[in-house]
């Protein structure tokens, strides 16, 4: 079921803490989502550059999320089967706790933090293990862990929800962000520069064009004017700075884009 018609710029970047404690619990639940944004795919079954295809997201966004059925390797066993037919995804790291802070009645802010899932990193490899051969794609696979509902404790490990996204994406994603940002801080110290270096200027003139009670009305001085001078110099120095901080803002975009690449 495809979900309704979503708004121009809209952009979805739920936190580990919402995606666990409202989506997947509501989806293990079976209680209504408000917005039907998360489709149900099963992931192992897929290969990870077929996924945008699937997503209910924008095809700009650089990442998808799906909810996935616990697929496991064996009948009575406990470990998910995480193969593909193109390779398979390999844990990497420790899994995560993803907390919820508590809240106690009377109006009160107080309560401590309660783990109410757990986060677990993969890695996309292609081919077959120990020979596969890594990638960019990662996926984030949420799952619920909540010891306090004794009531779901059967049932909460029946889904997932996966974040995927390849990590070169997110890197240009990030870039293009820090451009725009870049860009626009640029352009508004360029202005505040040049207005300020206007309003040198004439106050300069004004000062000059007061005819002082020494001087008989229509005389000049006959020699340059030395602020005049330094007001030109202002100027090019301002011009100067904005163009050096264009290019400290271009190098250093390069060297983030090529920090994160790597």
């Amino acid at each position: 079921m495809a979900p309704v018609g979503l708004p121009p710029g809209f952009r979805f970047h739920p936190t580990d803490e919402e995606l666990v404690n409202y989506y997947l619990k509501r989806k293990i639940h079976g209680l209504h989502i408000e917005l039907d944004i998360i489709p149900e795919v099963d992931l192992y079954k897929c290969e990870p550059w077929d996924l945008a295809e699937k997503s209910f997201l924008p095809s700009r966004d650089p990442e998808w999320y799906f909810f996935g059925p616990r697929d496991r390797k064996y009948p009575n066993g406990f470990r998910t089967n995480r193969a593909t037919r193109a390779g398979y995804w390999k844990s990497t790291g420790k899994d995560r706790r993803v907390m919820t802070q508590q809240h106690h009645g009377g109006g009160g802010s107080g309560g401590g933090a309660r783990a109410i899932g757990m986060k677990k990193t993969l890695v996309y490899y292609r081919g077959r293990a120990p020979q596969g051969v890594r990638t960019d794609w990662v996926m984030h696979e949420y799952r619920l862990d909540d010891k306090d509902s004794e009531d779901t404790i059967a049932i909460q490990d029946t889904y997932a929800l996966c974040r995927v996204f390849k990590k070169n994406a997110i890197c240009a994603e990030v870039e293009e962000l820090q451009e725009g940002q870049c860009s626009m801080a640029l352009l508004e110290g360029a202005c505040q520069q040049l207005l300020a270096a206007g309003s040198r200027t004439t106050a300069g003139q004004e000062y000059y064009q007061t005819p002082s009670p020494d001087v008989p009305a229509g005389s000049t001085s006959g020699g340059a004017d030395p602020d005049a001078e330094d007001d030109d110099a202002d100027k090019d120095d301002s011009w100067m700075q904005f163009i050096s901080e264009d290019a400290w803002c271009s190098s250093t975009v390069a060297e983030e884009s090529t920090s994160c690449v790597a």
